[in-house]
C-alpha cells in the first residue's frame, strides 16, 4: 500500500466461483493391483546395513533383515566379531565348497590409522560391502543357523545411544582424548575407574591405546613382539605389566656392548629385559663364557635393535622363547650376498670363539669377486688405523659355511645395510681411530 504499511489481504468467500482459464475434464486412469500374498511369497530376503554412528568408524553395524522364511524380521546391532563368527560357522559346515569370502572388514590396526576426515567415507563403504556380503551369507545359510544367529545376537554395544556414556564414547573426540593419555595411570582412570559401564564397553579403544603406549615406551620390544611369524594374540596391557615387573625378556641386539673399545662398531645379541627400579634395560649377553649383565639407561635405548629386517630376519628366523642358547638365531649363518657392492656399508657375522654366537661388525666393501653362489669380499673397517691388522679382511661368503678368519676368530655371512641402518651405525663411529 502507498502508506508503506502491511495490510491484511481481503478474504475471498469459499462459494465464490474462480476460473483459471482452462476447462476441467475427467481423467481416466487404470490401477494395477497385485495379490499381496503372491508378492510376499516370491520376495527374497532383504538386508540393510548402516553405520551406528555415521560420523565415526565403529566396530558395530546397524543391520535389518526382512523376508526370511520362518524367521520374523530382525533389526539390531551386530559387531564385526559376530560377522566373523558367522563366516567361521558357514566355513565349518560347507568347507571349501562354499562360494563366500571372509567379511570385508578392516582390522583394528587399520582403523586406528584412518584419518578422521575419512571416517564417514569408510563407514559408508564398509556398510555397502557388508550388505552385499551378508545378503550372500543369508542365502547360503541353513534355516537353523540363521535362527540361532539372530536369536543369540550380541546386545547393542557402546556405539548405541541408550545411555549417556555411549554418546561420549561415540564422539570423534574420544580417540583424540585417549591419545593424550600417555600415562597408564591416566588411561586406567579414564577407561576403568570412571564408571562401570565405560569400563565394560570401551575395551576396543583402550586396547589400541595400550598398544600405542607400549610402542612409545619400548619401541624395540614392540617390534620384536609384533614379528609376524609369531602369530601371537597380543594383549598389550598384559605385556606392559610384564615389562614393568621385569618378567618379559626378548632376544635383541645391542650396539657398543658394555661401551668397550673391543666391541666398537659391533652389535651383539643379548637377552634383554626392563628394570623398573633403575629405569634401565638389563642385557644378559649370550656368550661361550660367563659375562656380567649390562644395565643400559633408558635414554640410551637407541643402542637396542631387533634382528635386522629383510633377508637376515627371513633367513635367521628369530625365535619366540628359545629353550637353549645353542638354538637361537645368532648361531645360524646368513646365506647369499644380495645388495653387496663396492663402497657399500655392510654387516659381517663374526665371533672370536667357536662356541659363541655371531655378532654383527660394521665395515665397507673394498673389493668384490663374484663366483656364482659365493663371493670373495674384501672389507675395510674405517674405525681402525690403516696400518692395523684389523683394518682389512678378506672373507668368502654366500654358501652359509663358517670359516676361519685371517685376523682370528670365525666369520659367517654378510649383509648390505640400508640408508636408515647406515645412519644408526654412524651414531657409534669413534671420534678417533681405535688403537690396541
Amino acid at each position: 500500500h502507498p502508506d508503506g504499511k502491511w495490510s491484511p489481504r481481503p478474504q475471498i468467500p469459499f462459494d465464490c466461483p474462480v476460473s483459471y482459464g482452462i476447462e476441467e475434464s475427467p481423467v481416466d486412469f487404470e490401477l494395477d493391483v497385485r495379490e499381496l500374498g503372491d508378492a510376499n511369497a516370491a520376495s527374497h530376503p532383504e538386508v540393510q546395513v548402516s553405520p551406528v554412528q555415521p560420523i565415526r568408524l565403529s566396530f558395530d553395524l546397524m543391520v535389518s533383515v526382512q523376508n526370511l522364511q520362518h524367521i520374523p524380521d530382525w533389526s539390531g546391532v551386530l559387531t564385526w566379531k559376530r560377522l566373523h563368527e558367522l563366516y567361521a560357522e558357514l566355513s565349518e559346515l560347507f568347507g571349501p565348497s562354499i562360494d563366500l569370502k571372509a567379511p570385508p572388514l578392516l582390522t583394528p590396526q587399520e582403523v586406528l590409522h584412518i584419518p578422521e576426515a575419512l571416517w564417514s567415507y569408510h563407514a559408508k563403504s564398509i556398510c555397502a560391502a557388508v550388505q552385499v556380503w551378508l545378503q550372500q551369507a543369508v542365502q547360503h545359510c541353513p534355516h537353523h543357523v540363521l535362527e540361532a544367529f539372530f536369536s543369540n545376537h550380541a546386545p547393542a554395544s557402546w556405539s548405541s545411544t541408550e545411555f549417556p556414556h555411549c554418546d561420549v564414547l561415540c564422539l570423534p573426540l574420544v580417540t583424540h582424548i585417549s591419545e593424550y593419555l600417555g600415562d597408564p595411570l591416566d588411561l586406567t582412570n579414564f577407561f576403568r575407574l570412571s564408571t562401570k559401564s565405560i569400563a565394560e564397553t570401551s575395551s576396543q579403544i583402550c586396547a589400541m591405546q595400550w598398544k600405542c603406549i607400549f610402542q612409545e615406551k619400548w619401541p624395540v620390544f614392540y617390534e620384536a613382539l609384533s614379528y609376524e611369524p609369531r602369530k601371537l594374540e597380543t594383549d598389550w596391557e598384559a605385556l606392559y605389566r610384564q615389562m614393568c615387573l621385569g618378567k618379559r625378556e626378548e632376544i635383541l641386539e645391542v650396539f657398543d656392548r658394555e661401551k668397550k673399545i673391543g666391541f666398537s662398531m659391533s652389535c651383539m645379541v643379548a637377552k634383554v629385559s626392563w628394570e623398573h627400579s633403575s629405569k634401565s634395560y638389563v642385557a644378559n649377553y649370550v656368550s661361550a663364557s660367563h659375562v656380567q649383565p649390562e644395565r643400559i639407561p633408558a635414554e640410551q635405548k637407541h643402542r637396542l635393535r631387533f634382528c635386522p629386517a629383510g633377508t637376515a630376519r627371513d633367513q635367521l628366523q628369530p625365535e619366540i622363547a628359545p629353550p637353549g642358547a645353542a638354538e637361537i638365531y645368532p648361531y645360524r649363518v646368513l646365506k647369499g650376498y644380495d645388495g653387496v657392492a663396492l663402497g657399500q656399508g655392510v654387516e659381517l657375522q663374526w665371533k672370536m670363539q667357536m662356541g659363541s654366537p655371531f655378532g654383527w661388525w660394521y665395515g665397507k666393501v673394498e673389493r668384490l669377486e663374484r663366483n656364482g653362489a659365493t663371493a670373495a669380499v674384501t672389507l675395510i673397517f674405517p674405525h681402525f688405523p690403516t696400518n692395523s691388522r684389523w683394518y682389512r679382511l678378506r672373507v668368502i661368503v654366500g654358501d652359509g659355511v663358517v670359516r676361519r678368519c685371517a685376523i682370528g676368530g670365525y666369520h659367517g655371512g654378510v649383509r648390505a645395510v640400508t640408508a636408515e641402518e647406515e645412519k644408526a651405525w654412524n651414531q657409534f663411529t669413534p671420534k678417533q681411530p681405535i688403537m690396541f
